[in-house]
């Protein structure tokens, strides 16, 4: 499927939020943004968020208890898991393999919004530990029960890309969450248009075969959102 002849069935609007990392304002003004335009709508509208929500920005605690404020809300929402919201997880579960990524990768923000500071502890364990008594049990729940992807019409929705030559419904968590040369080299179409983040861009960049909407929100302060209707595509910003 190439862009262009995509198609999002009609009377469907499709919001995709890209990667957030822990910039609660910029998520707000994006979601104002859009409840403005759909009080302006008579379309059904859903919200896919492409994941990694924490690390790195200023408020990633913040932004958790946000999002599962819309998760209960009466918008119709879709969270998908980037490699960020992984290694939170991968962290509290193995802090001596992971822990060094973990805090490399910009965890010590997340953690720092909890109230840990990693250096009141002697080892990576004892931090985990910590994080583990701080991250309060529907934080937790939120990240464990993130969605790898979702599909709507001819669009396919994933944080970091899909592997060439896999079929989408067989295409592997960690490649989902992962994957960059081997995807963003792919010059053919796939099965259908692949929805993503995880790969920082000047712009959102539209490509025959993929759209990419990481435009590095904690770094630029512009948080970036595609939206889907019929065979158009148009972008939204803070």
């Amino acid at each position: 499927m190439i862009i262009g002849k995509a198609q999002i069935k009609k009377g469907l609007r499709v919001y995709a939020i890209g990667d957030i990392h822990g910039c609660v304002n910029e998520l707000r003004k994006m979601i104002a943004n859009i409840d403005a335009e759909q009080e302006r709508s008579a379309s059904k509208y859903k919200i896919v968020f492409l994941g990694d929500y924490v690390d790195r920005g200023p408020a990633n605690r913040d932004v958790i208890d946000y999002l599962i404020e819309l998760k209960n809300s009466n918008r119709d929402t879709v969270f998908l898991r980037g490699n960020h919201d992984q290694k939170v997880l991968l962290f509290l579960k193995e802090p001596k393999r992971t822990g060094k990524d973990f805090l490399k990768w910009g965890g010590d923000a997340t953690l720092h919004d909890y109230g840990i500071d990693v250096n009141d502890y002697d080892t990576l364990k004892d931090v985990a530990a910590a994080f583990a008594k701080k991250l309060p049990k529907a934080h937790k729940d939120f990240l464990k029960n993130l969605e790898y992807s979702f599909c709507v019409n001819d669009y396919f929705f994933c944080h970091a890309g899909v592997r060439p030559g896999i079929a989408l419904k067989e295409q592997t968590k960690h490649d989902l969450c992962w994957i960059r040369a081997d995807f963003l080299d792919h010059e053919e179409p796939f099965e259908k248009v692949i929805i993503h983040g995880h790969t920082i861009v000047d712009e959102p960049e539209v490509k025959s075969n993929r759209i990419n909407v990481d435009t590095c929100c904690y770094g630029t302060g512009r948080l970036t959102a595609v939206v889907l209707e019929g065979n158009t595509h148009q972008f939204l910003q803070t």
